[in-house]
């Protein structure tokens, strides 16, 4: 495996862990928090550790890895704590909030197993993850727009 593929699937698997606690995050219903803050330390941890060995893995060096791992990670994070934790806030008895988490941790997983064999699939995932999270921004700061103008 070249340099790409190892990256391709660190890739991968960076944004699975990320997407993975941030979904647990999420069925808290808060953004903020004590729990928030250790998935968040885990998914960072987590999410470098992967991405550095799989470039180590196939003999390239592994500390290139860590700090790009922890960024993607942080990304599949923030986006999927942030759609599951609108849900949960629209659904006031939660288990509309956990339905979503598991179908998030069951799409990370199926990210991580065919980042493993078909690495190219995780830059699908990976530019997918980050359009969604340039929507939502973007949709964010137009909600309050009407509001504004009234002054």
């Amino acid at each position: 495996m070249d340099l790409f593929l190892a990256t391709c699937q660190g890739i991968g698997l960076a944004l699975a862990v990320g997407a993975v606690a941030g979904a647990l995050a999420g069925t808290r219903g808060e953004v903020g928090g004590g729990v928030a803050a250790a998935l968040v330390a885990v998914a960072l941890i987590a999410g470098g550790f992967l991405f550095g060995d799989s470039l180590s893995s196939e003999d390239h060096p592994a500390w290139p890895g860590w700090p790009a791992g922890a960024l993607v990670a942080l990304l599949g994070f923030f986006v999927a704590q942030g759609i599951v934790a609108g849900a949960a806030a629209r659904a006031r008895g939660g288990g509309s909030a956990v339905t979503l988490a598991a179908y998030v941790i069951a799409a990370a997983a199926i990210l991580a197993v065919l980042s493993l064999f078909v690495s190219p699939v995780a830059l699908v995932a990976f530019v997918g993850v980050a359009s969604l999270a340039v929507g939502r921004r973007r949709r964010a700061g137009r909600k309050h727009e009407g509001l504004r103008v009234l002054r």
